[in-house]
């Protein structure tokens, strides 16, 4: 058996443009590196305050965010407007859900949607809540509570220092006992 193959002006065409284009995405590492070298400044040209450049653009996009006295009154005001929300086992099941989903993030409004209120088992907050952060992260952090039900957490995170508290997760802080 014979194959031959038969090439028309226009496919040879495309396949000189393919074979072409080909070998720029195959560019020797070498290639490559001395690219590389010559893109990066030599210590002649690094820049320094006062040159006229602007030395934040790194940094852009980057919220500047702090935590301040007034945060954590803030943060736990809108930890037990959201435990307090939650924790209310005989309320219908729509109503539960449109009441907190000012406060959550979207991702978390997506899961709380299949929650039933019914199957809460929390209905009484005994104390809190108790903020846990990390020393250097001003946008998470996480409100414990104590409940009739145990230990409970509320996940909260903002996206920038004017930007609203929302609630990741809403869980136990210890596994339900059987």
């Amino acid at each position: 058996m014979r194959i031959s193959i038969v090439f028309t002006r226009t496919a040879t065409v495309g396949l000189s443009a393919l074979l072409v284009s080909g070998c720029a995405l195959f560019t020797p590492a070498s290639s490559v590196e001395d690219e590389a070298r010559s893109s990066t400044p030599t210590s002649h040209e690094t820049h320094h305050s006062g040159d006229g450049h602007a030395h934040d653009e790194f940094y852009e996009g980057v919220p500047d965010v702090t935590w301040s006295p007034s945060t954590n009154a803030e943060v736990e005001a809108v930890a037990v407007e959201v435990m307090d929300l939650f924790a209310r086992p005989e309320v219908p099941e729509r109503r539960w859900y449109t009441d907190l989903l000012p406060h959550l993030s979207e991702e978390y409004a997506e899961d709380a949607q299949y929650i039933d209120p019914a199957n809460v088992r929390v209905n009484e907050i005994l104390s809190g809540p108790s903020l846990v952060r990390e020393k250097d992260n001003p946008l998470t952090v996480t409100a414990e509570f104590s409940t009739n039900a145990g230990p409970w957490s509320v996940l909260l995170h903002r996206v920038g220092q004017d930007d609203p508290w929302l609630v990741e997760a809403i869980q136990p802080t210890e596994p339900a006992n059987p």
